[in-house]
């Protein structure tokens, strides 16, 4: 016989029990009390034996609705809501902590760099960081920076050193390969540090390798034979190796020419994919893509895109528009104009450089005379230079020596006094001259010249105004100038076009007028410094900026040998004194000895006043926020910025990473 309906049961009940409580008030009222709870009893066995589970079934359940009120029904869904979206928490919270987000391979990162690429080639690459940006993720060196700017391990599976210290001996990791294919061995480390060697390479590198011998063990090890003790002989084993196959038969004198310079062929993490150019030859963009050969870990990212601009303005107007998704260095003035996006992260990082005011005396015979340099020093409002130019993100410098790497701290210093920059050039012969008196002079000198078939002497007075009004304050003309046997106090200051100097060289330009001094200022792209400016050493007085990285030794930028280019001694210090010092400093084992040395180099270049030291900046990197992976803390050239670019990331997914106990 079939089990009679549950619900039907149940109605049936709820009529019996309805009578049944009369029937118990009249049995309560009578004292028969002992039959109501055996018939109570007799009840509940009954509704269980209708039903042997507790739990009804889903059919069961529809009939709900007929059997409950409508405050019971309302009641039992709210009920039935809140555990349903209970169960849905504690899937959800499982799931969200035990599978967690993972990098995977894939995706674009577009950068926008100021400047364009010229050479390529880590033996080159010095004076420009677009060249070093590129170059240090195209090529290897024995050794490299970690993203704590700690020496690791690159081509080198090891290295020893002698106890004498003057020879180190590095071993080649296994199968290492170039970009082509071909396999990297010693004989291409070798040909590497001897092209350094040569100077007809014109490597900026030459000084720091000279007397060092490079000899062959093997196949895979190489030694280095020092002539003296140089502690921080391992920092040049950061640099990038060269490929001998395809360098080997371009003649050093041709190195700066050939197409390899542009399209490399590298052992790094990435290799070169293409590039573009406009119609007049200039490279707008620059691909590159991961190397499968690559012996350490494979980056996420697979492909990097590197677009160059003329000027920070348009970098800046291409990552509004997501033209570009980061910007190499971001001026302090604009910083403003990025602050305010919230899918844009911005980077400060302590930087290794300084920026100085180098003069040529070679070039103007003015500078030549100590205490012009020292009037020019004793103008200069360092202060007002580090709040207006860099909006205080810097450190006002005395000397090449930043103080992170050695503190100096009794260097000597020059202050700001303008009345003693005055009383200098009176006691020097150089007389004070009216704007009025100026302009006759040069009226009267165009005249001259008019008589004697000069031409247009009469433009070159209107042309002359023209640019008093134009460099002086607010539009003023300069209150007074300098005059010397006929001569007036003139100098060229010439910068590279970016924010920062180009205000640091008005505010100089401010400061020198105001003791009579007329300076024409020269702005040059960042293009053009290097090739038109710097290498020729076409200049009077140079602002410019230098990394010097995380070793202190200042001889690359002010030994004697370095005056003329590759070298980078742009004050073109000649010096035997100064050499001495920077030669016992750099062989030093004795930290306290070495930093004595620095000292009195410090106190010989404010005595003989080659430049003006003013300020040490920090280094902001813009990028946007949807790069993942970014872990830098500091940097010594901004290319360091890239140190952990195999951890960068765009795109995730989610794997098990908990544990089921």
């Amino acid at each position: 016989m079939a089990k009679p309906n549950l619900f039907l049961k149940l109605g049936q009940l709820k009529n019996r029990l309805k009578n049944k409580k009369s029937d118990q008030a009249s049995d309560l009222a009578s004292g028969q009390t002992t039959d109501f709870f055996i018939q109570k009893d007799l009840d509940k066995k009954l509704v269980y034996s209708l039903n042997s589970k507790k739990i009804p079934s889903l059919k069961q359940i529809k009939y709900l609705p007929r059997v409950l009120d409508a405050k019971q029904l309302k009641q039992f869904r709210i009920a039935l809501a809140l555990i349903g979206l209970s169960f849905i928490f504690l899937i959800g919270n499982f799931y969200f902590r035990n599978f967690l987000p993972t990098p995977v391979a894939g995706g674009e990162y577009v950068e926008g760099l100021i400047g364009a690429p010229q050479y390529i080639n880590p033996l080159l690459s010095q004076t420009n960081d677009v060249d070093s940006d590129i170059a240090r993720l195209v090529f290897s060196g024995l050794l490299k920076y970690d993203k704590d700017l700690q020496l690791v391990l690159d081509l080198a599976e090891k290295y020893e050193v002698s106890e004498d210290k003057k020879t180190y001996t590095f071993t080649l990791k296994n199968n290492l390969k170039w970009h082509d294919g071909q396999p990297l061995v010693a004989d291409d480390v070798i040909f590497t540090f001897q092209s350094v060697q040569d100077k007809d390479f014109k490597s900026p590198l030459l000084v720091s390798w000279r007397g060092v011998q490079v000899q062959k063990v093997d196949d895979k090890t190489i030694k280095f034979i020092l002539p003296d003790v140089y502690p921080s002989f391992l920092d040049l084993m950061t640099t990038g190796i060269l490929p001998e196959h395809t360098w080997a038969e371009i003649p050093p004198l041709n190195a700066n020419l050939t197409e390899y310079n542009l399209k490399p062929i590298g052992s790094g993490p990435w290799k070169f994919k293409t590039l573009t150019k406009d119609r007049l030859g200039n490279i707008k963009s620059y691909v590159l893509i991961p190397n499968p050969d690559f012996y350490g870990p494979k980056p996420y990212l697979q492909k990097l895109t590197f677009k160059f601009y003329p000027d920070f303005e348009s970098a800046i107007e291409a990552a509004k528009s997501h033209a570009v998704e980061g910007i190499s260095f971001l001026p302090k003035k604009n910083k403003a104009d990025l602050q305010s996006s919230r899918n844009l992260k911005l980077y400060s990082f302590d930087l290794p450089q300084y920026t100085a005011v180098f003069f040529n005396q070679k070039q103007n015979a003015i500078l030549k005379d100590k205490n012009v340099r020292l009037a020019l020093a004793l103008a200069t409002d360092k202060q007002n230079i580090l709040t207006e130019a860099l909006r205080l993100e810097g450190k006002i410098i005395d000397g090449p020596i930043l103080p992170f790497q050695i503190d100096l701290s009794d260097d000597k210093k020059i202050k700001f006094d303008l009345a003693a920059a005055n009383k200098l050039l009176d006691e020097g012969g150089w007389k004070q001259i009216t704007t009025e008196e100026y302009l006759k002079m040069k009226e009267e000198a165009a005249v001259k010249n008019q008589a004697t078939s000069t031409p247009t002497s009469t433009d070159e007075v209107v042309k002359d105004q023209i640019e008093l009004v134009d460099e002086g304050s607010g539009g003023q003309s300069q209150a007074i100038y300098r005059l010397k046997k006929d001569q007036i106090l003139e100098i060229n200051l010439v910068t590279v076009n970016q924010p920062e100097n180009i205000k640091t060289a008005e505010l100089l330009r401010s400061s020198w007028q105001n003791i009579g001094v007329k300076v024409n200022l020269e702005i040059i792209d960042s293009g053009k410094i290097v090739r038109d400016i710097i290498k020729p050493r076409n200049y009077q007085v140079l602002l410019f900026g230098i990394i010097v990285g995380t070793n202190p030794d200042p001889s690359p930028f002010w030994h004697s040998s370095q005056v003329q280019d590759p070298g980078l001694n742009l004050a073109l210090l000649s010096n035997r004194e100064a050499d001495k010092l920077l030669e016992d400093a750099k062989k030093a084992e004795d930290i306290e000895k070495q930093k004595q040395d620095y000292i009195k180099f410090q106190d010989l270049l404010t005595e003989e006043l080659p430049a003006i030291f003013l300020f040490n900046p920090t280094y902001t990197y813009v990028i946007y926020k949807n790069i993942q992976g970014i872990d830098t803390q500091r940097v010594i050239v901004p290319a360091d910025r890239f140190n952990n670019l195999s951890n960068w990331y765009l795109k995730t997914k989610r794997v098990w990473q908990g544990k089921f106990n």
